[in-house]
């Protein structure tokens, strides 16, 4: 077994962060600078000419008639559940293999959450384990785009229209990714996405956005996200609350809108790298042309690779050369304290279990220095040569 305990690399070597946001900060701060200087000094910070251009641009990118800014992705999930009609005790399908906003914006709305397990080779809602967790009390698919690889949503979409279902997607890790000429968020009766400043389309703080094609919907939300109110500025007309994108992270994600596209494009170039470099290894990568689906583009949010063997041992060694790497998700939903009374009687999770065992996050972003790349390359197969 290879020792996690070699010697370290130099100290002098620049640390490799998983993911870095002061490149961009930088390659921005010219045009940053300039929307921030136009909010700042129009005097209106809250739900003013920003956030309703940006709206109506991110609307057109995804390809959605309506999209509405919100405070986070949280409150994006829980306040298009809110539209839809959840009532207390609907169940709701979503992946066990998901970030905990999914399950904490359902509990927030009233709802169950019903954990499905995962496709071996992508990490994805696997949709043919779906039905058979349909019950008299479900109301509501929500896929989840995890790594950026989006989830079969014809299968899912199919079939929920079979069973009389909802589909809202999480979408908060899919920004651009999309399957042929359609983009992830565009399925559902409603998808919801983070702005949160990690995310390929990332903020200067939390935000969110919902989107749909529905008139009714739309109109509801404008008054949900801001205390039920209408017109009237002192009178609610149904019980809101207040989650508003304000003017300062709208002007910012509406200048990196414009560039969404050309990071995703850097962010793939890298990843073909790694691919490239580490065919030969044990490492394994999820598979975006997952399903039966046809011309699958992955954002490559996440870019997890697969170790089937010695997945903490190699973390640790990329430690020592000054690489982080993360885990996601060392913990399952189906897991934790705070959800494992919603587990079924004899549900399994083997398939989702086995990948967080072997998930591995590496350095990506769009900035990230190609010698950089070649060099995490190398120590890994260093890692596995030993």
């Amino acid at each position: 077994m290879p020792s996690v305990h070699a010697q370290p690399a130099d100290n002098k070597r620049n640390y490799i962060w998983r993911h870095n946001l002061v490149p961009q900060h930088e390659f921005f701060y010219s045009e940053v600078d300039e929307a921030l200087k136009k909010v700042l000094g129009s005097g209106r910070y809250i739900l003013a000419d920003e956030l309703q251009n940006f709206e109506q641009d991110f609307a057109e990118y995804i390809g959605c008639d309506y999209a509405l800014g919100v405070a986070s992705g949280t409150d994006a999930l829980y306040l298009a559940l809110r539209v839809a009609g959840i009532q207390p005790g609907d169940e709701v399908i979503t992946s066990t293999y998901a970030p905990t906003p999914t399950p904490a914006a359902i509990l927030m709305a009233g709802g169950t959450p019903v954990f499905c397990n995962v496709e071996k080779d992508t990490c994805l809602m696997d949709a043919s384990r779906i039905e058979e967790l349909v019950t008299q009390k479900t109301r509501f698919i929500i896929p989840v785009h995890i790594f950026g690889l989006p989830c079969n949503m014809s299968e899912i979409t199919e079939l929920a229209r079979r069973h009389e279902l909802l589909v809202i997607e999480d979408a908060a890790q899919a920004h651009g990714s999309s399957i042929g000429d359609k983009k992830a968020g565009s399925y559902g009766a409603l998808s919801c996405f983070s702005f949160y400043p990690t995310k390929n389309l990332g903020g200067y703080g939390d935000g969110g956005m919902i989107l749909t094609n529905d008139s009714n919907y739309y109109e509801t939300l404008l008054q949900l996200r801001n205390y039920g109110k209408r017109d009237d500025p002192f009178t609610s007309y149904r019980q809101g609350v207040n989650s508003r994108l304000d003017e300062v992270q709208a002007a910012v994600l509406r200048v990196k809108l414009k560039h969404l596209d050309r990071m995703n494009q850097e962010r793939s170039r890298r990843a073909q790298i790694y691919q490239k470099g580490l065919k030969d290894s044990p490492l394994l990568f999820l598979n975006s042309q997952h399903s039966q689906l046809e011309n699958v583009y992955t954002n490559n949010h996440i870019f997890t690779v697969l170790c089937p063997d010695q997945r903490d041992d190699l973390r640790a060694y990329l430690e020592l050369q000054r690489i982080q790497t993360n885990i996601y998700y060392p913990t399952l939903l189906h897991q934790m304290p705070a959800y494992r009374s919603f587990v079924r009687e004899n549900q399994s999770f083997e398939t989702a279990e086995i990948l967080s065992r072997q998930a591995l996050a590496l350095p990506l972003y769009p900035e990230l220095d190609l010698d950089d790349v070649e060099y995490i390359i190398e120590k890994i197969l260093d890692f596995f040569e030993r």
